[in-house]
């Protein structure tokens, strides 16, 4: 028999039928009509479990067949009227031949006491189907809801993995475009630079490219490429840029978003350090905090200004932290002392 026929048996089924047995064996022992209740209490218990027995071949019978004519049904059978009727019946009635076929009829009212138990076992058939239909509705439903909600939530993945290639799309382009205008104006100005950026370049990206498209990468990685990007940028601003990078053993298998520091550091860069004739310092640290990961990138640029934090790189940092590890994570700008910006990151310390 299909295991789908009989969707809704369990043990709990079982004890419901097993307690409204029990309870009609003992209604039938306190009865006058039985002839138990002038005997001892010996002979009490045998006569109401020798009826028990009676009634829970009955009953067991009954909610076996009742489950399987109603998923048979199906539940837009079971939501039938017209089936739920039909099951009590059939349930009843099969009740009644298992009940005349194991010898529990009085000798010599076969036909009629099968008659009198189907009629008896009708109601209790309807009240027992009743309440399947509304037990199996709310099975279906509670797995209508987890099939939905096992859907949405790898809806939710999909896309969140589809922003992140976005975004993380959006990182490439965006550095590369700076660092090949690098490369051309010092083709202008500077050939052997150029050329030798322009092979530092190469040696970045066959380093870089295998990565920029994880999720995640190691410290470690992240500070390799750091300081493969400021080895490009020291071509091509030579004395007027200045670098240290700190970051304890302990944390160099932290893992971090890739491209993050190299974001921040193009950034400080960009809008801090080259504006100033005399250049400055980029000081890079990785520490824990609160059972969290911190990462700094401080400059000795131009310092905090009107437009500070709203460029299309932290932006695009922030938007990947949030899609990442929700509020457990995020960016923030802060004033470098003596002068300049630190832009800090902090991350969930795995």
């Amino acid at each position: 028999m299909s295991l789908r026929l009989l969707n809704g048996l369990s043990w709990s089924a079982f004890a419901l039928v097993g307690g409204f047995c029990a309870l009609q064996a003992l209604e039938w022992a306190l009865s006058p009509a039985s002839g138990v209740m002038g005997g001892g209490a010996d002979e009490f218990a045998l006569a109401w479990l020798s009826r028990l027995a009676v009634f829970l071949i009955t009953g067991v019978t009954a909610l076996i067949t009742a489950l399987i004519v109603l998923n048979a049904a199906g539940r837009a059978g079971r939501e039938n009227v017209a089936v739920a009727v039909l099951a009590a019946v059939v349930a009843a009635g099969a009740s009644a031949l298992v009940r005349y076929g194991v010898g529990a009829t009085p000798a010599g009212e076969g036909p009629r006491y099968m008659l009198l138990v189907f009629t008896s076992w009708l109601g209790s058939g309807g009240i027992l189907v009743a309440g399947y239909v509304f037990y199996l509705r709310a099975l279906s439903s509670d797995e209508e809801a987890r099939t939905a909600e096992l859907r949405r939530g790898a809806l939710e993945t999909q896309q969140l993995a589809t922003r992140l290639r976005l975004l993380q799309a959006q990182v490439e382009p965006h550095f590369l475009f700076n660092t090949l205008s690098n490369i051309r104006r010092l083709a202008q100005t500077d050939a052997p630079a150029g050329r030798t950026m322009l092979y530092q370049l190469s040696r970045y990206l066959r380093a870089a490219l295998p990565r920029m498209r994880e999720h995640e990468t190691t410290l470690a990685e992240e500070i390799e490429l750091v300081r493969a990007y400021l080895g490009l940028q020291q071509v091509r601003m030579g004395a007027r840029l200045e670098t240290a990078i700190e970051a304890p053993p302990a944390l160099l298998e932290a893992r971090v978003p890739p491209m993050m520091l190299a974001t921040l550091v193009e950034n400080a860069i960009k809008h801090g350090i080259a504006p100033l004739a005399e250049g400055g310092t980029i000081r890079i640290s990785a520490q824990k905090a609160d059972g969290a990961l911190r990462l700094t990138v401080a400059d000795t640029g131009r310092g905090l200004a009107a437009s500070s934090g709203t460029g299309v790189g932290l932006a695009n940092i922030r938007a990947r932290l949030t899609a990442l590890y929700g509020e457990r994570a995020g960016l923030h700008l802060e004033a470098n002392s003596p002068r300049g910006v630190a832009a800090v990151i902090t991350l969930p310390l795995a």
